[in-house]
């Protein structure tokens, strides 16, 4: 198992990196501005920031109204205030600038530089348990339901929320046999950039999961609100088909139970628009 846990260390490095550089390169077309060394020092270690957690209240806020204004009609205006918004200012906007090109709220849907679908996307793939000192892979499965914005300059933003199960694993700890299987209900935001043939999303949220675990005739759980993040292309087939391939780590830690494990999912997405 050493390689598949240096191979997905690997992978979680690497989306981190690529997550910290798409600020720089998310948009060709920036305002033209001058600003200072104090400007930029300000807004990468406090404006930046600041922007994400908006993003991330935004996104739970949008989650638990969604039935409602899915009902409305008014979603997209709710995603777009309250996620899209603040991840321009923190990911798409230059390093100390004030503006953003192509800010959501100033571009119009009628004249195509702004671009709304609600989806449903299901998931299937394979997740990878690390827990016990011990490795294994069991099946992954989830529904999701989300909107997409597909902006003019190429950016792309999913805010999404869903259910999913992270693996059903059976792991033998000191000649014991361990099963566990959790369940992770999730907000995450997604953004990204049309590169032609496929657009590069990467992945950030939270998820509340539930792990049941069994060791010989024992049961017991384990719970917690944890973070996790990913990276995925999608391609589409049609105007309202998409088909993705992502990568995810969730963490979970239960300090109360003694529970600490990672899992890994590797997942084959198809999101119906409407």
């Amino acid at each position: 198992m050493q390689p598949m846990v240096t191979l997905r260390n690997t992978v979680s490095i690497a989306t981190v990196s690529a997550l910290l550089a798409l600020s720089p390169l998310a948009n060709a077309q920036r305002i033209e501005e001058t600003p200072s060394a104090g400007a930029m020092v300000a807004d990468a270690v406090v404006v930046r920031p600041v922007y994400f957690l908006l993003s991330q209240v935004g996104a739970a806020v949008y989650a638990a109204t969604l039935p409602f204004t899915l009902l409305g009609g008014n979603a997209d205006q709710a995603a777009e205030t309250l996620v899209v918004t603040p991840l321009q200012a923190g990911f798409i906007r230059c390093l100390g600038c004030r503006q953003v090109d192509n800010q959501v709220s100033r571009l119009s849907d009628s004249d195509g530089s702004k671009r709304i679908q609600h989806f449903v996307t299901l998931s299937g793939g394979m997740g990878f348990v690390d827990t016990l000192g011990e490795s294994e892979s069991g099946p992954s499965y989830g529904l999701y339901l989300g909107t997409h914005f597909a902006l003019s300059d190429k950016s792309r933003f999913d805010v999404m929320l869903g259910a999913k199960q992270l693996g059903d694993a059976d792991l033998t700890v000191g000649g014991t046999k361990v099963n566990d299987s959790t369940l992770s209900y999730q907000i995450a935001t997604r953004f990204g950039r049309d590169l032609g043939a496929f657009d590069l999303m990467f992945k950030l949220g939270g998820h509340y999961w539930n792990t049941d675990r069994e060791v010989g005739t024992f049961k017991g759980e384990a719970s917690g609100l944890d973070f996790l993040y990913g990276v995925g292309l999608d391609a589409w087939l049609t105007d309202s088909v998409r088909l993705g391939l992502d990568y995810t780590r969730y963490d979970m830690q239960d300090s109360d139970k003694g529970y600490d494990s990672v899992i890994d999912a590797a997942d084959l997405n198809l999101s119906i628009m409407f």
